[in-house]
């Protein structure tokens, strides 16, 4: 008997989930709101891919993607 095995395809976004862990952490009640770390988290790609796109190098994208994920915070 051939068995079938389903992938599921699971999207993990590296900033929704470090800001997702971050208010966890810090008891933060709106560790809960996932409209509110989906928000912040896109904010932060578009933040760190416009800025790959402008010449930035890898490490500077991302310092300035994590400062528009944190700010606030």
């Amino acid at each position: 008997m051939k068995k079938e095995v389903y992938m599921a395809k699971v999207d993990f976004n590296y900033y929704a989930l470090y800001l997702k862990k971050y208010l966890v952490d810090n008891d933060d009640p709106r560790a809960n709101d996932a409209e509110f770390i989906n928000d912040r988290a896109d904010l932060a790609g578009q933040e760190y891919e416009n800025n790959r796109l402008s010449g930035l190098e890898v490490f500077q994208a991302e310092e300035l993607a994590m400062e528009v994920l944190m700010s606030g915070l």
